[in-house]
């Protein structure tokens, strides 16, 4: 997901372990919940490149947007979105057919006083589709994972009702991997059934796609009755679905999947599009709060920092002036920690596991 440079790569290290030295026996307090920055209105730009996962390279003729400001990667994957709006908490869209839609946060920050460009900058990975096939809309589709019933009604965009060949494309990713966790579009929280926004973990990434013979998005009258024989991590009797809203940059709970005694999950969605098989999180989270240095001792105010667990990711998406940070995390669950600094475009990993920290509880490095 981002672009390594050997040598600044080593001084993040550096400087992750500085304040990694000093979290192991940090303070804890309680956590009384973290009030979130409103965006402000200002110029600023938005600008990155686009990464074909299987080849590594740029990849050409994506649209990519930030609400109602769109452009398109140039033949080495590389784009610039001027003239948006600063944003704590912008809502990145990439789109390529024959790849799953992909979506992510940036805090967007805005010009400074000489013009120089503002810092953010962000590498993203596409994934194609692991299976696609073709049925009459009449006839409905039995594959491995997805089936439509015979009958299903499809309609079109303007809801006109479609007979004719469908165009069907199925991507199925393990979340308990590192690709699975990097494909995940958006944050790994959700509006639940109550309309309150959670923290969740996820054991499977999938996404159903169905189009007409002129390569428009298709809605069925029926449910699409999913087969998920890959799930690891995880018994549950019961999971729920969520689906991710792009416009809003969330994910949505929207029914559920059953074991079944094969150790198979079984479920129902509502419609095509990107879904998540995900396990909410009922408890209050933890908080980890640390902050990064310069090797010069100097703060680092343009990182990214990441906690990462074995089916989840929580993000700061920028360090503050004073290079602090602060990360949701969910209780009970070891993470590792990695950092971008996307004003000058490199990342590391700090080598290591983070404590377990409990329901409620804040620690500070």
């Amino acid at each position: 997901m981002f672009r390594l440079n050997n040598i600044k790569q080593n001084l993040l290290i550096v400087a992750l372990a500085t304040f990694i030295s000093g979290c192991g026996g940090g303070s804890t307090t309680t956590s009384e919940g973290i009030a979130s920055t409103p965006a402000l209105s200002s110029k600023a730009i938005q600008e990155g490149q686009v990464i074909d996962r299987a080849t590594g390279r740029g990849l050409a003729n994506v649209e990519v947007n930030i609400e109602s400001h769109t452009t398109t990667t140039d033949a080495n994957g590389f784009y610039r979105l001027n003239n948006i709006a600063v944003n704590d908490n912008a809502v990145v869209n990439f789109e390529k057919d024959g790849y799953l839609f992909g979506s992510t946060k940036v805090q967007i920050k805005a010009l400074s006083g000489d013009n120089t460009p503002s810092t953010n900058y962000l590498e993203y990975t596409l994934d194609t589709y692991n299976t696609q096939w073709s049925y009459d809309s009449q006839d409905g589709s039995t594959s491995a994972a997805v089936e439509i019933p015979a009958g299903t009604i499809h309609t079109d965009e303007s809801e006109n009702v479609y007979n004719g060949v469908v165009y069907s494309r199925w991507l199925f990713k393990d979340t308990m991997t590192a690709e699975g966790r990097d494909a995940f579009p958006g944050a790994f929280e959700g509006m639940n059934n109550n309309g309150i926004v959670v923290p969740f973990v996820s054991y499977g990434l999938m996404s159903v796609e169905l189009k007409d013979e002129n390569g428009a998005s298709l809605s069925l009258s029926e449910n699409i009755t999913l087969a998920l024989p890959s799930v690891t991590g995880t018994t549950e009797n019961i999971l729920s679905l969520w689906y991710y809203d792009y416009d809003q940059g969330l994910w949505i709970e929207d029914g559920f999947a059953e074991r079944q005694s094969d150790g198979t999950y079984l479920g129902e969605i509502s419609h095509p599009g990107t879904w998540s098989l995900s396990q909410p999180i009922e408890v209050e989270v933890g908080i980890y709060r640390g902050y990064i240095l310069n090797v010069d001792g100097s703060p680092m105010s343009d990182a990214r920092v990441y906690a990462v667990g074995d089916n989840w990711i929580s993000s700061d998406l920028s360090t503050d002036q004073n290079g602090q940070f602060e990360l949701e995390v969910i209780p009970g669950n070891n993470f590792q920690l990695s950092a971008y600094n996307y004003k000058d475009q490199y990342e590391a990993t700090y080598n290591g596991i983070m404590p377990i920290i409990a329901s409620g509880n804040i620690v500070e490095g």
